[in-house]
């Protein structure tokens, strides 16, 4: 009897001062509400089975507070029992606290950021880029396996073998060369007419259809979304050919320029989204930021973005580390295609390709290459001409830049990326936004079934950001 008594007391009280209106006390307020009708239910049952009714009016305060409860009572949902539920229909959740990753100091600057499930993204309050993170949000936290180390998730294959069948295109670059593009398509298109997005994948350096990460992206575009995916080859990689010394060049946005305006020419009523890693990243941004607002591509997503090429190769090759297992690896890797193209490359006058073959770092082969191969007058001219951190405030469409927070390429030595990025500079633009995640290394992103688990996800944690930011974006964003 006191109990009751109590509670409603102290609910009327609890009205009186606004406490209502606190998420976890309508919690409580439903549950004090439901017990105490079933109690006074269950005890005026039992009293009237024993002709005790008096007991029940005899007392005009009990009569008066159970009326009150009955008359606040609101609408709950029911259980397929049909009992009914304890918390009401309009309760939420409060949101969880999560951990202070960065707190948008930058030097005497305080920029926008939002700290999330050990990620954070930085941005400038626009009503798409609030809706943007906000999807980014759900996707929770990363979900990292029990042996994962950044520099074994960086070099380890995926470990999943992702069916995907493509259908190759042979286009004309205009300079007696070829441009291969490598086309994915959903089991089912829908019918005509409706709007299927096309989703453009430039790989990273030495990249091509036929990598891990790539065909990991392009079975999750075409599975889970149901849309189109669009891999351009870079030159001399997975069999697509160079010719008159049309090699691939990481300042040359041109083949980039030739697929996309393809893609848009076959599906002109659809959009047409990019995404790029790592090398295809940086020409990406580049591509967007030069191009302004004279081209199709309505929203792009950069992975694993240097912005500076000079200043990360530079900077790896200052560390043991860095510059025997990175910079030697990505030598080899761009060495990979000097060799399959010996022959051609060998009849270009003045290009010394033993010089080349013989470089053990990153920056000896740019030096081998630049003057004689790319036709530059000295490396600095190269390394200004392929950075593409110049063009981030001519970016006109939404773009979202994805970088691990343990990239080992641009962490080594212990700085952190907001530390070596131009993160300023992408706030400053209000059609970007920055998220850094927890995990992810260079390119890999890899994740447990389950967090701490050993077997692996049959996609990555960059698979669900790009699902969720440009299935966001197709709700919101026109065709151009």
């Amino acid at each position: 009897w006191l109990f009751v008594n109590g509670c409603a007391s102290v609910m009327e009280g609890g009205n009186r001062a606004g406490a209502a209106r606190d998420p976890n006390w309508v919690w409580a307020e439903a549950f004090i509400e439901t017990f105490a009708q079933q109690l006074v239910s269950g005890w005026t049952k039992s009293s009237s089975d024993k002709g005790k009714e008096a007991r029940n009016t005899d007392s005009p305060r009990q009569t008066k507070k159970v009326s009150s409860l009955r008359a606040a009572q609101t609408p709950r949902r029911l259980y397929p029992s049909g009992q009914v539920s304890l918390v009401p229909a309009y309760y939420e959740p409060p949101t969880p606290k999560h951990d202070i990753v960065w707190d948008g100091s930058m030097g005497e600057r305080k920029l926008n950021v939002k700290n999330f499930w050990k990620h954070f993204a930085c941005f400038q309050a626009t009503d798409f880029n609030r809706g943007a993170v906000q999807a980014l949000e759900k996707l929770g936290r990363y979900r990292k396996p029990l042996w994962y180390d950044p520099m074994l998730a960086s070099a380890a294959p995926i470990m999943v073998e992702h069916q995907i069948e493509y259908h190759r295109e042979e286009l004309d670059d205009g300079r007696g060369g070829h441009v291969m593009l490598d086309w994915a398509h959903p089991e089912e298109e829908g019918t005509p007419g409706a709007d299927v997005p096309t989703v453009m994948v430039f790989p990273g350096l030495a990249g091509h259809s036929d990598k891990d990460y790539i065909r990991s992206l392009c079975t999750a575009i075409t599975d889970s979304l149901g849309w189109r995916a669009c891999v351009m080859n870079w030159k001399g990689f997975h069999d697509a050919p160079i010719a008159k010394g049309g090699v691939f060049r990481p300042d040359d946005i041109s083949d980039m320029e030739v697929a996309i305006e393809a893609a848009h020419r076959r599906h002109p009523n659809d959009l047409l989204f990019a995404v790029g890693f790592s090398a295809g990243s940086n020409q990406l941004v580049k591509f967007l930021g030069s191009r302004g607002e004279h081209h199709p591509v309505a929203a792009g997503v950069s992975v694993c973005n240097g912005f500076e090429y000079e200043k990360h190769v530079r900077r790896i090759e200052e560390t043991t580390v860095g510059q025997e297992v990175y910079s030697r690896g990505m030598t080899y890797l761009h060495q990979e295609y000097l060799r399959k193209h010996r022959d051609e490359l060998s009849q270009i006058e003045g290009f010394d390709l033993d010089r080349a073959l013989a470089a053990t770092k990153h920056s000896e082969l740019d030096e081998a290459l630049v003057c004689s191969l790319y036709g530059y007058s000295d490396v600095a001219d190269y390394y200004r001409a392929v950075a593409c951190r110049p063009h981030i405030p001519n970016v006109t469409v939404p773009l979202l830049c994805v970088q691990a927070g343990d990239d080992p390429l641009f962490t080594e030595g212990g700085v952190k990326c907001r530390d070596v990025l131009p993160v300023d500079e992408l706030h400053d633009n209000p059609n970007v936004i920055y998220f850094e995640t927890e995990l992810g290394s260079h390119l890999s992103f890899i994740e447990a079934e389950v967090p701490g688990g050993v077997s692996r996800h049959e996609h990555t944690f960059c698979d669900r950001i790009v699902d969720a930011f440009l299935s966001y974006a197709k709700e919101r964003v026109r065709r151009r």
